[in-house]
């Protein structure tokens, strides 16, 4: 009679194993769509972060850049330096702000960066060589070096009264090499540090890479980095 009862009962508790096995499989079913759904959005929060940065970041920062040499050229005395200088803030205060909304690192292009520079430059008044060795870059390799171009193109335009200014980008074995120098410095005055330089050494390192700066005694600044074409093992 024992064995009778256990057999009698060996059908129900199939059907509730049954039950299981499919209630399990639908929550898995369920979680594992919850995530793809989580990685869609996060994919397209980090597509429209980049969507902004590429249409928004750089005309910002030519139109910062113009402000600024505005106001350099404009008259001490001129009623409008004041409106320009709320100009510069304003636009600096929106990069800010779109670098915080977007919230994530954004790649730049190395070709537009130095038709930029080459562009900001000669407006300026200050004539502008670039060599560009016809070489593969890696993706971060190419934002990176794109970013130490702009830094310095902003630097040249803040803190000096160059003439002329040269950009090289070469390859050196499995290295490239980025030399920006510019003829506007006084040679007796030492390079400021700052965040500026201090970001550009972070991002380099972050890539096996080293970040320099030079005074010669002519009055030539020179910014010089060096990158391995690839990521760190």
């Amino acid at each position: 009679m024992p064995s009778v009862a256990i057999l009698a009962v060996l059908p129900p508790l199939g059907a509730l194993l049954c039950v299981a096995l499919f209630l399990r499989r639908r929550r898995r079913l369920r979680a594992l769509q919850a995530e793809a759904v989580r990685q869609a959005a996060a994919a397209a929060r980090e597509q429209f972060g980049r969507d902004v940065h590429d249409l928004v970041s750089s005309r910002l920062w030519l139109a910062t850049l113009k402000s600024e040499i505005a106001y350099r050229l404009a008259d001490e005395d001129s009623p409008v330096r004041p409106a320009l200088a709320d100009v510069v803030q304003s636009i600096r205060q929106a990069a800010t702000d779109i670098r915080n909304v977007t919230r994530s690192y954004q790649e730049i292009s190395l070709p537009s960066e130095l038709a930029n520079a080459r562009a900001v430059l000669r407006a300026y008044g200050t004539d502008c060589k670039v060599e560009l060795t016809d070489t593969y870059l890696e993706p971060d390799v190419s934002a990176v070096l794109a970013v130490m171009v702009r830094e310095a193109v902003t630097n040249v335009l803040r803190h000096s009264r160059a003439r002329l200014c040269v950009i090289e980008v070469a390859a050196d074995g499995d290295n490239v090499l980025l030399m920006v120098a510019n003829d506007g410095v006084e040679p007796a005055s030492p390079p400021c540090p700052g965040s500026g330089i201090d970001n550009l050494r972070s991002r380099a390192a972050a890539l096996g890479g080293i970040v320099g700066t030079i005074v010669d005694p002519d009055g030539w600044f020179r910014l010089f980095a060096e990158i391995p074409n690839h990521h760190p093992q």
